[in-house]
């Protein structure tokens, strides 16, 4: 099945020069927000078809060092080839289902091998990683995730822990803010103890040289085509924040927080949605055992569990009040935490 579903993230990964190809510039799109959930739904849930015939404790699929290394580089240098090559071939909204198609690759793929390989001790994991978020504009996320959402997730201080009565736009007004200015002020901290680190503005001002030199060399088409795949992969990442800790809070006694467990993370036990993301649904494990690489990570049936994988979850977060009706009936507790108790 691993290798199926291989194939089928290679195709997905490569679905924006594929969609140029054939003359589908929405190609990426229509997968990422279409046959993707669909195949989620009545396919990767337990006991719907033949691979969701699955217990709870399934493990994990393993994909070694070299793959997620593999699809990292081929979207890294697929955004850029595609660029040039749609520059003067296509109509203004031609470029912006090319671009979302682009978006939801760079979202979808490439933020979370951005997350995956940002947690590896290896120097060339990291460099790829910190590579794929600058390419869209999110390089300073490395930073304030792996230093500052892990020490604060399912708390209030943390920007990227949804609380119980925000929507996902009400979110987003604090959530971006909230990381840059956290990233920023982590830079700071560890200029003054250790002497250099990663600087947010250096890694915006590498994007920005980025997309200037894209512009000089292949016209406003491909600065419209980078924008547009900045904005719907930042989308997807937001989102994917939103849904992993709503509505959960760590209890704070005498000034200090619980220790995160398992139930303070939302899991997602869908099958497609783990070998499409690399075992990403599998997020308690994760905030339990940062260290521990995606081929480790198992389901945590003593966390709340979503209804459907990352990509339904990611659709179903874009309708606010129908999230908050099939959210509550989920959220332990029965939806009766209130922001700020």
């Amino acid at each position: 099945m691993l290798t199926l579903f291989k194939a089928f993230g290679l195709f997905f990964s490569l679905s924006p020069a594929v969609g140029l190809w054939v003359g589908i510039p929405a190609l990426g799109l229509l997968l990422g927000a279409g046959l993707i959930p669909l195949l989620e739904w009545f396919v990767g849930r337990p006991g719907r078809g033949v691979f969701g015939q699955w217990s709870a404790d399934d493990q994990p699929g393993r994909w070694g060092a070299h793959w997620p290394r593999l699809i990292a580089v081929l979207v890294l240098v697929q955004a850029p080839v595609v660029m040039f090559l749609a520059a003067d071939s296509l109509t203004v909204v031609q470029l912006l289902l090319l671009g979302a198609s682009l978006g939801f690759v760079a979202g979808g793929t490439g933020i979370v091998l951005g997350h995956e390989l940002g947690h590896r001790r290896s120097r060339i994991d990291r460099v790829l990683s910190l590579a794929l978020l600058t390419q869209v504009a999110y390089g300073h996320y490395q930073l304030e995730h792996n230093r500052g959402h892990h020490r604060r997730a399912a708390t209030f201080e943390d920007p990227a822990s949804a609380r119980v009565d925000e929507d996902l736009p009400g979110f987003f007004l604090r959530y971006f803010p909230g990381v840059w200015q956290g990233a920023c002020s982590l830079a700071r901290q560890e200029l003054r103890s250790s002497g250099g680190t990663m600087r947010p503005q250096g890694l915006l001002a590498v994007f920005v040289v980025y997309a200037v030199l894209l512009t000089l060399l292949a016209g406003g088409a491909a600065l419209l085509l980078m924008l547009m795949q900045a904005l719907v992969a930042q989308y997807l990442v937001g989102t994917v924040d939103y849904i992993e800790h709503w509505g959960l809070r760590r209890a704070r006694t005498d000034g200090r927080d619980e220790r995160i467990g398992a139930a303070h993370v939302w899991d997602c036990p869908n099958r497609v949605s783990e070998l499409l993301l690399f075992n990403l649904p599998r997020h308690s494990h994760h905030h339990l055992n940062p260290s521990d690489d995606a081929d480790h990570l198992l389901r945590m049936p003593a966390s709340p569990q979503m209804p459907t994988g990352y990509a339904g979850m990611v659709l179903l977060a874009s309708v606010p009040p129908l999230f908050r009706k099939v959210m509550l009936a989920r959220l332990p507790g029965s939806g009766l935490q209130k922001a700020g108790q």
